[in-house]
């Protein structure tokens, strides 16, 4: 009867144990064809910025997304993917963001490739209100990493807001999408690969 009770114990730990390590939800893996159809990505002001797939440089499945830029000559460019973007093919989550209970979620994470270099790429997120959320990647690593960053270290943009967004200064769920922006250096390549969303 004792020995039926301990196994009874140690199988309700176990149980509790599986749900507290449930996996990480991956929203997006950058799988398929990343072109202007499927990405909304861009520069102006003098920069440029070529968006592709990286087959040498991955994590999961076949590919990883690579960015090319150069802002030597000043300017501004972003990569996104998600909802509520002027490209409407971006929406290529693996699950849409009216379907995630995301009182369940306490950040996102995201896989970079480092070379050390101490770049710095913005990494923004768009609320239900259409408020940007920043946080600052630092590229002081050296091969792949997996950066999780909780939702309250996110900070709105200060220096730019889409015209319709909120402005509440509160970070509105549901998520609705996901950009990068190389800040540092003037010129280089970055990959990236495994967005997912972080359970509690």
């Amino acid at each position: 009867m004792k020995q039926a009770a301990v196994c009874g114990v140690l199988g309700l730990l176990l149980a509790l144990h599986g749900c507290s390590s449930a996996p990480d939800m991956v929203i997006d893996s950058f799988e398929g064809p990343l072109t202007i159809e499927t990405m909304d990505y861009g520069a102006g002001g003098g920069a440029t910025l070529q968006v592709s797939a990286a087959t040498d440089q991955k994590v999961d499945a076949e590919q990883s997304l690579k960015l090319d830029y150069d802002i030597s000559g000043g300017g501004y460019l972003w990569a996104a993917r998600g909802y509520k973007l002027d490209v409407a093919g971006a929406a290529r989550w693996l699950v849409a963001p009216e379907k995630i209970h995301w009182s369940g979620f306490k950040g996102v994470s995201l896989q970079m490739f480092g070379t050390n270099s101490g770049g710095k790429v913005a990494f923004d997120i768009k609320d239900s209100g259409s408020e940007m959320w920043r946080f600052v990647l630092e590229d002081n690593f050296s091969g792949w990493n997996n950066i999780l960053i909780p939702f309250e270290e996110f900070f709105p943009r200060s220096d730019w807001q889409p015209q319709n967004a909120d402005r509440n200064n509160k970070l509105d769920f549901p998520v609705m999408s996901f950009q990068f922006e190389p800040r540092r250096p003037d010129k280089g390549i970055y990959y990236f690969d495994r967005v997912a969303l972080v359970r509690k």
